[in-house]
Formats: C-alpha cells, sequence, structure tokens
C-alpha cells in the first residue's frame, strides 16, 4: 500500500504516534508524510521566510519507503479563503501531484489513477479534509483521531463550532476512523461511518536499550540544586510530552514550592496560548526546570534518569479524551508513576498512583511512588503492562483493519 498522510507536526517534532505508526508501516508499505509548515504573508512581510526556506527540497527521503514532503515557502498562504487563496491552492495541489508521480504513488498525468493503485489519504485534523480529498486520487480515506480536537482549550466558539461540524463531515465520509481513547470512540461512533479504537503504544525495547545501558544527557547533568553534587541532583520528577495549558501548571508550581529539594524536569515542546502566566510563574522557581525538546533516541534515558514521572493534567473534557502515549513510556521504563484522575491513568490504577486535585494528595502520591523506587516486583508488573501493548502490536492491527476496510470498499 501507499499512504499519502495530512500530519499536523512536522516529522521531527516531538515524536508521537504518527511517527511511531508510519515509521513502522514503511517497512512494508510507501509512505509521504506531509508536514504542515506553511509560509504566511505575514512570515514573508517580516523577514521570516529565508533563502534557506526557499532553497529547501520540498521532497525529502527520510528512510526506505518514506518521504517527507514539505510545503514549498514560495506559496505563501493567506487562510482567507479568498481569491490569493485559491491560485496559491491550485499550484500546492498541482506540485503535489507531481511529487506524488514522481515517486510513483500515482501514474502519468495520461493515465487513469485505478481504485486500486491510489494511495489510502489519511488524515489527522478534519481542516485538511476537502482539500485533500479533492486533490488528492485515493484508494481509502482513513480520519485518526488522537485528540477531542473539539475540546482544545485554545480555540474560540465559534472555531469550536467550525471545527465540530467539519470533523461530523469527514466521520461520514472517511471510510474508516480510528481513535486512540474509549471517549473518543464514544463520541464520534454516532457520526462515523466505521470507527475503531487503537489506543498508543510504545517502543519497549528503546526502553530496554535504556535500561541495560544508560546514557548521561547533559541537560540533566547542568541541573542546578541548592547543594551541588558532582552528578544531577535528585529525586528527579519528570514529565516527557508536550507542555501546555492541558497541564495542571498552577498546581506543579504549588508541588515545587512545597517540595524545594525535589527537582521537577519537564522534556518537551511548548505551546503558552491560553497559560502564558502560568507557565512564566513555573519557570520562575530554582528547583524547576524546562530542557526542551529532546531527540526521539534521548527520551528513554531521560525517562531512566527520573525517579518519578508525571501526568499532571487538568480534568477536563479534553483530558479525558486521550490516550497517553507518556504513561506505556514511563512504564515501559519501570517507573513509578503518579497521574490525575483520567481515564487513561485510572485504567492501569493497579501499577499507577492516581492523585486528585490537591497539593496534599499530589504530595502523599508522589511520597509514595519515590518510596517503591527499589521494589522490583512493581517495576516489573509497569513492564508486564507496557509490554501489552507495543507499537508493533498496534501497527499490525492497524494493519489488519486497514485490509479488511479495503476489501469492504471493493
Amino acid at each position: 500500500m501507499n499512504f499519502v498522510v495530512f500530519a499536523p507536526n512536522p516529522w521531527h517534532d516531538i515524536w508521537r504516534n504518527r511517527q511511531q505508526i508510519f515509521s513502522r508501516l514503511a517497512g512494508r508499505h510507501r509512505v509521504l508524510y506531509i508536514e504542515p509548515a506553511r509560509a504566511s504573508l505575514a512570515d514573508w512581510r517580516r523577514s521570516r521566510v529565508t533563502l534557506a526556506d526557499l532553497r529547501r527540497p520540498a521532497v525529502a527521503k527520510e528512510q526506505p519507503n518514506l518521504w517527507l514532503y514539505r510545503i514549498p515557502a514560495a506559496l505563501p498562504s493567506r487562510d482567507t479563503g479568498d481569491l490569493f487563496d485559491r491560485t496559491t491552492d491550485r499550484l500546492l495541489a498541482a506540485h503535489l501531484r507531481r511529487t506524488l508521480r514522481q515517486l510513483d504513488f500515482l501514474p502519468s498525468p495520461q493515465s487513469p489513477v485505478p481504485t486500486p493503485y491510489a494511495p489510502v489519504l489519511w488524515l489527522y485534523r478534519p481542516t485538511h479534509w476537502r482539500w485533500a480529498a479533492a486533490n488528492i486520487p485515493h484508494s481509502l480515506l482513513v480520519y485518526h483521531i488522537t485528540d477531542d480536537y473539539t475540546a482544545f482549550g485554545h480555540l474560540t466558539a465559534a472555531q469550536r463550532d467550525a471545527m465540530a461540524t467539519a470533523e461530523r463531515n469527514l466521520l461520514a465520509a472517511a471510510d474508516l476512523t480510528i481513535v486512540t481513547a474509549p471517549r473518543l470512540l464514544e463520541l464520534k461512533r454516532p457520526s462515523a461511518r466505521r470507527i475503531e479504537l487503537v489506543p498508543n503504544g510504545v517502543d519497549f525495547e528503546a526502553f530496554q536499550r535504556a535500561l541495560a545501558n544508560p546514557r548521561k544527557l547533559p541537560q540533566l547533568e547542568a541541573l542546578q540544586s541548592p547543594h551541588p553534587t558532582p552528578h544531577a541532583p535528585h529525586p528527579i520528577i519528570g514529565y516527557s510530552g508536550h507542555i501546555s495549558s492541558r497541564l495542571d501548571l498552577p498546581l506543579l508550581r504549588d508541588l515545587a514550592l512545597a517540595r524545594p529539594e525535589w527537582q521537577f524536569v519537564f522534556a518537551g515542546s511548548e505551546d503558552a496560548r491560553g497559560c502564558e502566566a502560568e507557565l512564566v510563574a513555573l519557570k520562575s522557581l530554582p528547583n524547576v526546570h524546562f530542557i526542551g525538546v529532546l531527540p526521539v533516541e534521548d527520551v528513554p534515558h531521560f525517562i531512566v534518569a527520573c525517579d518519578v514521572c508525571l501526568i499532571p493534567y487538568r480534568v477536563n473534557d479534553e483530558t479525558r479524551a486521550i490516550s497517553s502515549l507518556k504513561l506505556y513510556e514511563y512504564l515501559a521504563a519501570g517507573k513509578p508513576v503518579v497521574s490525575a484522575r483520567v481515564p487513561a491513568a485510572v485504567e492501569y490504577a493497579d501499577v499507577v498512583e492516581i492523585a486528585d486535585g490537591t497539593v496534599d494528595s499530589w504530595l502523599l502520591s508522589l511520597a509514595s511512588a519515590l518510596g517503591s523506587q527499589q521494589d522490583g516486583e512493581a517495576a516489573t508488573a509497569r513492564q508486564t503492562v507496557a509490554l501489552a501493548n507495543t507499537w508493533d502490536a498496534r501497527v499490525q492491527q492497524i494493519e489488519t483493519l486497514m485490509a479488511d476496510a479495503q476489501r469492504n470498499t471493493a
């Protein structure tokens, strides 16, 4: 099969389920991963588009059978839907189809596109649908839902309504919808033609390698503590993942204030929309450290270096619909985990400490987790859960669903 994937994040961003899935599917199939970046006219006016951007190749081979398509910077967007945008959209469609033909994802323009030959069109956002479906011949339309996008906290009411309408239309059109969490299955099933649950997973072997041969990370070795030591100060209370208003930032600040001897370390990308002041207040504390996005190969070593790992979500509609990728990663490293009371964590309450929304509850759970660090039996139980949720198993499930969907649409 050939896959054309419209992704909401660049390939070399923090690794999410899309990179994990398609890096594996590329072992048996061919993938064109379309990155989201597109310059705006404002970017041009403010000189944010450089000569290097213009010279950057539109297509780059990332690994065997997997190519990255970067929308050319010479095709700016105003995102207004007017004649300018329609013109650049037509140019982009022509450029993308030409790329697909060059990679043999599509036949020559003179040949009709036989349905079995056409690629699978894989979408992660409803906003991609109409343009992609209209401009790319495809044999199958797949919509992959990883969050309840209509519950995102930074959306205005108008944006939320528009997102909900677009999503209902895509659910009705998609040959297959894949969701990552039971709550998403419940919410989206009434509008979907066919919908299946495939939770997130973990690269279990990567964490076993990190446990067997832990590597010191400069970002951790550079941490400062009130009592300098030749090594990174401990305990390290760690978080790996996206940092945004989804996290209970005021709670985290209160925890760091209550335990100045603990080091709170956050690794991942940041989105300050709706939480700028809270983020600044958290970062101002001497025992709070933000070390940025780590290369995917460093993430297991970061988690292995932590004493306790956090899932400090606010509990709301958005987080109730999450399948926490980081949870499986923490468990694969055998680490004690303390989480907010969200369904993704409660499902594994036998191996995860669940804290309620108060500082006292979190402090008790964190103290309990720190006390279990040397419990080998507990660590084995956590790893057993992770081993049952590998990305390899998830990809096999997806391939089975794809084959069945293709038979049903033939």
